[in-house]
């Protein structure tokens, strides 16, 4: 029995891939609770910075110091990077659905890819820690070229590299970036609501495809759960 394919099936898919494929939010908080605690700071509550965490280690460190300039923020990111690559996979988590939605792209022949803002070698090192590597061939972090979401450079480039053309491609991702950058390159763009999500009262505005709420449901727009014989 396979699954058949419906005619909004894409042609590719472009995940993002923290707060989209993986929850990373509880060992990106815990790098960020170090400093705090190095710098004789309380630390903070997961759930409370959940939101802030696809946009990155700066803007975490700015949410847990907001006394602090943009300078000193930058003396402590080293910090927050060393820590965070030395306890990279503790607690982070595949989300549910996650996997059955890929295999099932992968069952369709229907290339996919990991677009994000990481750096590319913590990215690397968080496939490797999770058992990821070379789940995909195509994989763009946020250093590997010269632009970066929401600039459409890396989806661009990931498509290339895929073999396939925008048209009837889709970018996944929990972030307005990845909506922009999805926007600009001409994919569609479907916003993971159960990623980190900063203001999720305004979703509307971003003008995406669609919202999702669980990964699973990606599944019931791109495929008929219809069976038929193999």
């Amino acid at each position: 029995m396979i699954t058949v394919a419906m005619p909004s099936a894409p042609a590719a898919v472009l995940f993002d891939l923290d707060g989209t494929l993986l929850d990373t939010a509880p060992d990106l908080i815990g790098a960020l609770n170090r400093v705090l605690l190095e710098q004789n700071r309380d630390p903070v509550a997961v759930a409370d910075f959940r939101r802030w965490v696809s946009q990155g280690g700066r803007r975490l460190l700015r949410e847990g110091f907001p006394d602090l300039d943009q300078s000193r923020i930058e003396d402590l990111l080293p910090c927050f990077l060393s820590y965070y690559e030395a306890h990279i996979a503790e607690h982070t988590l595949i989300y549910p659905g996650v996997d059955e939605v890929l295999a099932e792209l992968d069952h369709h022949a229907i290339p996919w890819a990991i677009v994000t803002n990481k750096p590319i070698g913590l990215t690397h090192m968080l496939l490797r820690a999770i058992g990821w590597e070379g789940r995909t061939p195509v994989v763009i972090g946020g250093d590997s070229l010269a632009e970066r979401k929401p600039h459409p450079l890396p989806l661009q480039v990931a498509l290339q590299r895929l073999g396939a053309s925008a048209a009837n491609a889709c970018m996944v991702g929990d972030d307005l970036r990845d909506i922009q950058a999805g926007q600009q390159a001409h994919c569609r763009t479907l916003i993971a609501r159960w990623g980190y999500l900063d203001r999720p009262d305004q979703l509307a505005q971003w003008g995406a495809d669609g919202i999702v709420e669980r990964p699973l449901d990606l599944l019931g727009r791109w495929f008929s759960s219809a069976r038929a014989s193999a």
